[in-house]
């Protein structure tokens, strides 16, 4: 590693530490790299709401599916939606396994539960059935397809959802639009034009090495701040 790379991950790291603080008090999400019904879950109901809040609601979906003998380890968008046909309604969803959270504060928002329904039915459509067809999607430089679909779901127009269920899917950072290259950029007090996704890459997996850290460890974590910061107004 050069002394210029160096440099820069000694400034990336006084960052993380400036701003997220105690590592061992980050956001860590559960992951189900193979679920992409609990992504969406995720994804959706973390939001403006604690993580612990998030965490009762997949633990509910998850003893639903166990109760017919199914893994939701496993589930894609097809599983996901036949919850809800089960049910009978988004509105018995929410009661059965999410909340009434609605996707946001203006009167008559459709509840964050309907947004659940809403995208898996719109990825499914797209060809989006499982987590591994959304890696695909990756590989193939057709995200940005997707992405269009995802922000068409009530309450995920700022792509901030988006960019977290790419995490959840085991979807390398760089590819998560552009809110952990931002933010290193911001930390190198450079332009976005100064870095590419390489660098951005080494000098996170550099930061995690020296650290000991997993290497998923720091994009969820900037991403929970940006997020945190974004609907506080200090983005």
């Amino acid at each position: 590693m050069s002394a210029g790379v160096d440099v820069r991950v000694d400034a990336l790291e006084s960052a993380l530490q400036s701003d997220l603080g105690d590592h061992a008090q980050w956001f860590r999400p559960r992951r189900y790299r193979d679920s992409l019904a609990l992504s969406i879950i995720d994804a959706i109901f973390s939001t403006g709401a604690r993580y612990a809040t998030v965490e009762n609601i997949l633990d509910r979906y998850i003893a639903y599916r166990e109760a017919q003998d199914g893994d939701a380890t496993g589930d894609g968008a097809p599983e996901l939606l036949a919850t809800f046909a089960e049910l009978g309604s988004s509105e018995a969803w929410a009661q059965d396994i999410g909340n009434r959270r609605p996707t946001s504060t203006t009167p008559g928002a459709p509840l964050k539960a309907e947004a659940v329904k809403e995208a898996a039915t719109r990825l499914h459509a797209a060809g989006i059935a499982t987590s591994e067809d959304l890696r695909v999607a990756a590989d193939c430089d057709a995200l940005h397809v997707v992405k269009a679909v995802w922000r068409e779901v009530p309450g995920q127009r700022s792509g901030f959802t988006w960019s977290y269920l790419l995490l959840l899917a085991g979807i390398p950072a760089v590819q998560v639009d552009g809110i952990v290259a931002t933010y290193v950029a911001r930390a190198l007090d450079v332009s976005g034009d100064d870095i590419d996704d390489d660098l951005v890459s080494e000098l996170i997996d550099q930061v995690a090495r020296r650290n000991e850290w997993l290497d998923t460890d720091i994009p969820t974590a900037i991403w929970r701040a940006e997020q945190r910061a974004r609907s506080s107004g200090g983005r």
